[in-house]
This record gives C-alpha cells, structure tokens and sequence, in this order.
C-alpha cells in the first residue's frame, strides 16, 4: 500500500507542475500592435500613427515600453495607448517597432512589427555619353574600381584569382599588382590617406594595404554576412553587403558608425553592389542588372536611374558578366565603367 500511494503522490505532483507550467506560460501579457496606413508604408514627411492594445489575463501591468529601432519613444502603463510619430525623425527604409509589456510580478512578453518610409523624391532617368573606350583585362572579375592620383586601381574577386592592379587606362600597363590569398575572394576597395582597404566576400575579413608599395598592413573584420563594395566620403569607409543597407565603418577601428538603407519612392533597393562617392553622392551598381544608380550618401534616397545596357552592343557579350566597376575622374569629370569579364571600359559623362 506504501508503495501504491507514493505512486499516486508522484503523479499529481507530476500532473500539477504540467499545470503550473502552463499557467505561468498564459499568465503573459500579449500586446497587438497596429501601424497606420494598415499597409505600413509611410512617404518620408507624413507623419504616421502606431497603436497598441494589451491583454492582461492573470495580474497588472506594470509598465509597457515602446521602442522603434531599438530607441525607446513611451514607457507607461496604459493598456491602450496611441502615438503619432514624425516620419521626418527617421530615414527612408525598413524599420522595426517592439513592445515589451511587463506585469507587477516581473513576467513579461516582447512582441515585434515594422513599416518601411519610402523617399518623397521620384528618381529620375539620366542619360549618358561615351566619351572614350580602352581596353580592360577580360580575365578581371571587377570587384573594385577606383582613380587615385591618377592612377586606376581594380580589385578583382573568385576564389585563387582575385587580384589587386593598379595602370595608366589610356596605356593599359600594370604599374603595381598583388595576389591575394587563394582563401579568399577579393571584393571591394577604396583609398583612404595612403592605404587601400578591401573587403572579402563571405570571409567576414578586409586587409589594408600600403597604396605606393601594396604590401599589408593590416586586418579588420565586419559585421556583414558578406562584403561588396566599398568606398570613401574622406573619413569613413561606406561598405555594402548585398543587401540595402550601406554601412559606414571608422577606419581607426572599424566600428559601425551609421548604417542607411538605399530607397526610393517605392520600396528599398536591395544588391547594392559596387560604390562610387562623389561629393556626397553615390553611385551604385545594382548585382545582377547593368543599372546603375544614384542616390544621397546621407539619407539613402535614390535620385536617379541609369540603363547601362546599351553598352553591351559595344562588345562581344556572349562570355561577360554584368557591369560592375565605377571610377570617377575628378580630373576628368567622368566616370570609367567597366564590368565582370569585360574586354572594354568606357569613359562617360552622365547628363
């Protein structure tokens, strides 16, 4: 009989911790959140409205804090509570709101949405002019592309053949060059107070190089999955990594400084690729397209579009890549423009 009423207490004790379980499980606060317009895409300048309701089932609510971007905007205890936010206080793109609800007895419950701001500018289409064409290295695989002093450095990418170069365009001979490590595959670089920064692509890794004499000098790493292109405002390093976003690094210790989404009326523009910056513009491959564009280095918002696929009648097009490599001339006012595999790259003026 001992033996058969232990079994019994064991089994309740078994079947009431499931419950208490379960009861602490529902004793969470759960908050609905609601962003108005209900399709929760705001044109920067209008403002915009972000509701929540709450739901208490066991106990009160101590506090419930609303955060956008992780910067908190109210902590109150109100279950209902409204606000109508600035559109202007953020820059176009995607960006996340969250709430977390905590009762009296500590127990809380996070709970997430997010709405895109588009840019209140309609991009426009520009035009170009080809103002020269020299011969470019078919076997490059352009990753980087950037004039210094006047000379023009390409980096180049793929696993065991990523380069970088540096030549006079208008006589082709390559004054310095150096191989990089099989490990890796070369993506972009840029020019910043006599050193070359490159980032790898899936490696998490850059090096840093000594301009005149190309040998490294250093190693960073990036938050990235993956890095693309990159180039310079004069003080920071602008990196992309496939995505939207742009990330601007502090080349003392590579630290994020800011990050900004490419965005245009519409929606944001993802495969931001290769970068060009250019008194506070940047110009943009976009992966996978001969489009390129243009947008503000500060805010994301894209200004204009350019259809480079007229290039392509310039060249045997039947072995190449798509168009990537932006140099600006400041010399020149121009750009060079080449792409993957190319056999060609263009000086051209934009209008």
């Amino acid at each position: 009989m001992v033996n058969k009423f232990s079994l019994i207490i064991i089994t309740l004790i078994v079947i009431f911790s499931g419950c208490s379980n379960k009861t602490n499980y529902s004793r969470k606060p759960v908050t609905n959140i609601q962003i108005t317009p209900s399709n929760k895409v705001v044109e920067f300048g209008n403002d915009f409205t972000i509701s929540y309701h709450t739901k208490v089932k066991n106990g009160k609510i101590k506090h419930i804090e609303l955060f956008i971007d992780n910067q908190l905007i109210t902590n109150t205890n109100d279950l209902d509570f409204s606000i109508s936010v600035d559109s202007k206080k953020f820059l176009p793109g995607n960006h996340t709101v969250k709430t977390i609800a905590t009762k009296t007895d500590s127990v809380s419950a996070v709970n997430y949405s997010s709405f895109l701001i588009t840019s209140d500018i309609i991009p426009t289409n520009l035009q170009y002019k080809i103002i020269k064409t020299f011969p470019h290295n078919s076997s490059y695989f352009t990753q980087g592309f950037e004039f210094y002093n006047g000379l023009l450095y390409e980096g180049t990418g793929n696993y065991g053949t990523s380069l970088i170069v540096s030549y006079n365009p208008s006589v082709g001979k390559i004054i310095s060059s150096l191989k990089i490590k099989d490990q890796y595959f070369g993506e972009g670089i840029t020019i910043l107070n006599g050193k070359i920064y490159e980032l790898t692509y899936k490696s998490r890794k850059g090096f840093v190089y000594d301009v005149n004499t190309f040998k490294k000098t250093g190693e960073f790493t990036f938050e990235s999955k993956e890095g693309w292109g990159l180039c310079n405002d004069g003080k920071n390093l602008i990196m992309s990594d496939g995505t939207s976003k742009i990330t601007y690094l502090d080349p003392s210790d590579f630290h994020i400084v800011k990050t900004v989404d490419v965005c245009d009326n519409k929606n944001v523009l993802n495969n931001i690729n290769e970068l060009e910056y250019v008194d506070g513009i940047i110009y943009a491959n976009i992966w996978t397209t001969n489009t390129i564009i243009k947008f503000e280095a500060s805010t994301g918002k894209v200004l204009a579009y350019m259809n480079m696929e007229n290039l392509l009648s310039y060249i045997d097009n039947s072995s190449i890549d798509v168009l990537n490599g932006i140099a600006y001339n400041q010399k020149e006012d121009t750009f060079y423009l080449t792409g993957k595999f190319w056999p060609k790259m263009f000086c051209v003026k934009f209008y």
